[in-house]
């Protein structure tokens, strides 16, 4: 239960902030179905203590993690160890990378993701060797590998789309 409820601090903590909210009251507990009750049990007794911006927050947690299929709590509850277990500098540089990312163009985030799962994709030791190269250079190129991959990726996008027929202006050898 207690990872449960820290899982949903974290989904809280980072999603963006609640908007257009109806209702700036406070709900009382009793105004939570059984499942949420379970769910955000932790935050009982100071529940009506919590602005209604922060219980809005909560109710959503509460609601995504009771659509999620077992495999999907299990990964949550892994991801959460990692966290919990990490450095507060690194967790500190992570919500700043989230944040970062999150202030991104849906197009920029989708082709960011796109990267991750091609890399995802990899064969482990193409990844390990990857990571490995990356680690040995320096800063300064490590800022000139983005800068490419950042125009790379804006040239492709301009591109237009367009299919080429066959043989279309293609010369062939002539065959005896």
């Amino acid at each position: 239960m207690i990872i449960k409820t820290f899982f949903l601090m974290v989904i809280i903590a980072l999603s963006s902030p609640m908007q257009g909210l109806a209702d700036e009251q406070v709900l009382p507990w009793s105004s939570l179905s059984l499942q949420e009750q379970q769910t955000l049990q932790k935050f009982q007794e100071r529940w009506h203590q919590q602005p209604a911006e922060r219980q809005l927050k909560l109710r959503k947690g509460a609601k995504r993690w009771a659509s999620m299929s077992p495999e999907q709590k299990h990964r949550a509850k892994r991801q959460l160890k990692r966290w919990k277990e990490m450095p507060k500098e690194k967790r500190i540089l992570m919500r700043k990378r989230f944040k970062r990312f999150q202030s991104l163009p849906p197009e920029k985030r989708r082709e960011i993701r796109d990267k991750r799962q091609w890399f995802k994709s990899l064969p482990t030791d193409k990844r390990l060797d990857l990571r490995q190269r990356w680690k040995q250079m320096t800063p300064a190129k490590r800022q000139q590998m983005r800068h490419k991959w950042m125009n790379n990726s804006a040239q492709q996008r301009a591109k237009p789309f367009t299919m080429r027929q066959p043989n279309q202006n293609r010369s062939r050898p002539a065959h005896p």
